[in-house]
């Protein structure tokens, strides 16, 4: 919002499209908090959300805190309005290789998530279905070894990968993937990149 932008030493914007930081820098930013200055590991979910219709998505611009390579989390909440469903939840993924780091999707009711390396990518598809009219919490991690996917605080799904994450310079994008394909139909709400794997009490 712009009044934010206008506030003195609250948020620094950044325009370009190649950010050395992240897209908001909040001051006084402190470990254990996230970039609007909440505790990064609390339980309970917070109110609002992106409520996505098909036709939207939500795009950070690639900056320096996203390039990750031998770790990475991506969460967040998803509400199921339509069970039957190829929307993308969080992506930073291009059309064509090298240019994809790592995407989340929805496989209809089923979450999928994907890391490419430059000229191949690993997959794991979730073994739960995600019911329908229900928020989901969501965590895909990579730890260099293994995939993991977690559903409302339980493992659901792993598979052993030996990966380096390729370093796309692609946007991320919530609720959507390159060319404006495969937008969501369901609300997400507090999407997170982590530059490492979390740990299983994390996810909890």
């Amino acid at each position: 919002q712009a009044t934010a932008f206008n506030a003195p030493s609250v948020f620094v914007p950044t325009i370009g499209t190649a950010q050395p930081n992240p897209v908001l820098l909040p001051a006084g930013l402190t470990t254990g908090r996230d970039i609007t200055g909440v505790n990064l590991f609390e339980n309970g979910r917070k109110q609002g959300a992106l409520n996505l219709d098909g036709q939207s998505w939500a795009e950070v611009h690639d900056n320096a805190s996203l390039d990750v390579t031998t770790g990475l989390s991506v969460e967040n909440w998803i509400y199921i309005e339509d069970a039957a469903t190829q929307g993308r939840v969080l992506s930073k993924w291009g059309s064509t290789q090298p240019n994809r780091s790592f995407q989340m999707f929805m496989n209809n009711a089923i979450v999928r998530f994907l890391i490419g390396d430059g000229s191949s990518q690993a997959s794991l598809n979730s073994t739960t279905s995600l019911a329908q009219g229900n928020w989901h919490h969501i965590v895909s991690t990579y730890d260099g070894a293994n995939i993991k996917i977690y559903i409302n605080g339980s493992a659901d799904a792993t598979t052993a990968e030996t990966f380096t994450i390729y370093n796309s310079n692609q946007p991320v994008l919530i609720g959507g993937y390159t060319g404006g394909a495969n937008l969501s139909v369901n609300p997400i709400a507090q999407p997170r990149i982590y530059n490492r794997a979390l740990t299983a009490s994390e996810v909890l």
